[in-house]
């Protein structure tokens, strides 16, 4: 868990007792805006890393590590302010991060660069989460949904997922907006 006071570092709480046993100080110089399994589903195994972004990197935590806990192998940091705000992983390990500006980035592996980046439609994202077989992408903004099937439907890597190939220069997916319309009688899901 993390105190919002202290975005530097993690803790991790024993439920059985009901009190913080460890505080894992990722870098002094990051402040963590989001972190999260390893893979979906990590969290039942006995993986012991997580991801984290700041508002311009993507890297790796291992709370085994004396001192800090990053993962300076697999830090991966933008010059420019991404103003990252969300990250989800899928059960394969590819990995979807998301932004205040709107853009969805994906990558295969953590320490490069994304292969592709989703463009913004206006909002920040304030929620991700990515389909087990890493498919589908639900990004919540604060007055709607969306839903992105990130599959290469055509071209040389028709039948891959965004995360692995980039889509064609024309090819980039069409997200889903899922908003609800208010009317005086009842209301409607829209997309």
């Amino acid at each position: 868990m993390q105190n919002p006071e202290d975005l530097e570092s993690l803790y991790r709480m024993d439920l059985e007792v009901g009190k913080v046993v460890e505080n894992w100080k990722v870098r002094d110089d990051i402040s963590l805006k989001a972190f999260g399994p390893e893979s979906k589903f990590a969290q039942m195994t006995p993986e012991q890393t997580l991801l984290g972004v700041s508002h311009n990197a993507l890297f790796r935590i291992d709370p085994r590590l004396a001192g800090n806990k990053l993962v300076d192998s697999q830090y991966q940091q933008y010059v420019s302010k991404n103003q990252f705000s969300a990250l989800a992983t899928t059960e394969a390990g590819f990995i979807a991060v998301a932004s205040e500006k709107g853009d969805i980035r994906l990558f295969d592996r953590v320490g490069i660069r994304a292969k592709v980046t989703l463009p913004a439609l206006g909002e920040a994202i304030t929620g991700l989460d990515v389909s087990a077989d890493g498919r589908w992408i639900l990004a919540t903004c604060s007055t709607y949904l969306l839903l992105i099937d990130v599959l290469i439907k055509d071209g040389k890597y028709e039948g891959q997922l965004g995360f692995q190939k980039s889509f064609g220069k024309d090819v980039k997916p069409r997200p889903r907006r899922l908003q609800l319309k208010f009317d005086l009688r009842h209301a409607r899901l829209i997309y």
